[in-house]
C-alpha cells in the first residue's frame, strides 16, 4: 500500500516525511501509515501527550503508547528533543568546512574537530576532501580564529570555507 496523506488534509501534510515516502510501498518500511502519523505528531511536538496524538489520530492512547515504544526500541526514535532558533539569541554564522587531511593523522583531526564545542556535524565526504564540518558561531571573529588558529593543527593539508548567507530550506534545529 502507497503511502498518502490523510485525506481530510486540504493542502499539503504538513510532515516532511510525507513526501519523503510518498509513492513507496509500505511493504519496504520497517513502520506502517498509523506510525508515521505518530512520528508526524511527535516532528510537530515532542511534548505532545499520548492522548493528544491519539484525539487527533482517532486512535487509543494504549496504541499510541504501544507504538511510541515500538518505534524507540527499534531506533527509528532517537530522541526527543527541542528545536533552538539561535538566530533569535545569538549573532550564528553557520559555515560549512571542508578539511583535507594527511591520511596518518585523519584519526587524529577528527576526535579534535568532534570535541570542538562550536561543531555541530561532521561527515568523511568523498571528493577531493576529506572531511566535511558543520559549524555555528556566535560571530565571524569566532569562526575566524577557528579556521586561523584551531584548523591549523598538524596533518591538515587544506581547508575550504564557505558561510551561510541564508537559509532557503535549513535544519530546523539550528535556526538557520
Amino acid at each position: 500500500m502507497p503511502l498518502n496523506p490523510p485525506p481530510e488534509q486540504t493542502g499539503p501534510f504538513p510532515c516532511d516525511i510525507y513526501e519523503r515516502w510518498k509513492g513507496l510501498d509500505l511493504k519496504l518500511l520497517p513502520i506502517d501509515q498509523t506510525d508515521i502519523k505518530i512520528l508526524c505528531e511527535l516532528l510537530e511536538s515532542a511534548r505532545m501527550s499520548n492522548s493528544e496524538i491519539a484525539n487527533r489520530l482517532n486512535i487509543t492512547e494504549a496504541t499510541v503508547r504501544r507504538r511510541i515504544k515500538n518505534l524507540v526500541e527499534k531506533g527509528i526514535i532517537m530522541k526527543f528533543s527541542i528545536h533552538i532558533n539561535y538566530k533569535l539569541i545569538e549573532n550564528t554564522v553557520k559555515a560549512y568546512i571542508q578539511v583535507k587531511a594527511a591520511t596518518d593523522k585523519l584519526d587524529v583531526i577528527v576526535k579534535k574537530i568532534l570535541d570542538h564545542n562550536r561543531v555541530v556535524a561532521c561527515y568523511r565526504v568523498t571528493g577531493e576532501y576529506d572531511l566535511l564540518v558543520v559549524t555555528l558561531f556566535v560571530g565571524m571573529g569566532e569562526l575566524q580564529e577557528f579556521i586561523d588558529t584551531f584548523l591549523k593543527m598538524d596533518g591538515v593539508k587544506e581547508t575550504q570555507t564557505q558561510i551561510v548567507m541564508s537559509a532557503l530550506k535549513g535544519v530546523p534545529w539550528t535556526g538557520i
